[in-house]
């Protein structure tokens, strides 16, 4: 199967499932996960190759140095008040490995097929980021902000392949997005029929600001 039709399909089979099946069957989500480690062990694609090596995560603090400093700048002044907390800290701690987890299938399953067979970068990153960004409709925050961050996160993996950087900056930029947008506008981050259910979140905001009451 060529690149962009593989990265179709998975885009299709994603989207059937976050707007049919995850609310009343969930467990088949396990049908998509199996896909990508297919995938994966077809395309022998190893821990190196996926971007979960350490030594690329200290290669993307030099390679993305100017992005690390403005980054880490921009949080610790928005968040100073709370980011320091133990539940901040938790909270963090785990959407870091959700982020890791949805970098690591957006890159393999997304990016790279894409990147395969287009012969350039600049748009392999454009047609990855719209995918990512339809995974995260109708939330009118997330639309606009995982589709410049799945251009941009697409184009720093090709610069150096390191999933645990992207992750780490991911978190950073969401919990960012979190604090300056309204709660009635980005719905702790839900998205799909979860958006208009007012229920569980599929994506809960990495280190929330604590509100009034709290």
């Amino acid at each position: 199967m060529g690149g962009v039709a593989e990265a179709c399909v998975f885009l299709g089979a994603v989207l059937a499932y976050l707007w049919f099946l995850v609310i009343p069957l969930p467990w088949t989500g396990v049908v998509l996960l199996a896909a990508v480690v297919f995938s994966w062990r077809r395309r022998a694609l190893g821990v190196a190759a996926l971007g979960l090596g350490w030594n690329e995560l200290v290669v993307s603090l030099r390679a993305w140095r100017a992005l690390w400093i403005v980054c880490t700048l921009l949080f610790l002044s928005l968040g100073y008040r709370f980011v320091f907390r133990w539940s901040a800290l938790e909270h963090g701690l785990v959407y870091l490995a959700w982020s890791a987890a949805q970098q690591v299938v957006y890159q393999s399953m997304t990016y790279m097929p894409l990147r395969q067979q287009l012969r350039k970068a600049v748009l392999a990153a454009g047609l990855a980021g719209l995918a990512f960004a339809l995974v995260h409709a109708p939330n009118p925050v997330l639309l606009p902000a995982t589709l410049v961050w799945g251009i941009v996160s697409s184009l720093l993996f090709e610069r150096c392949r390191s999933v645990w950087g992207l992750a780490l900056m991911q978190m950073m930029l969401s919990s960012m997005l979190t604090w300056v947008t309204p709660p009635e506008l980005h719905q702790d981050f839900r998205i799909g029929p979860y958006y208009y259910e007012g229920s569980a979140a599929t994506f809960a905001p990495p280190i929330e600001a604590p509100r009034p009451g709290r």
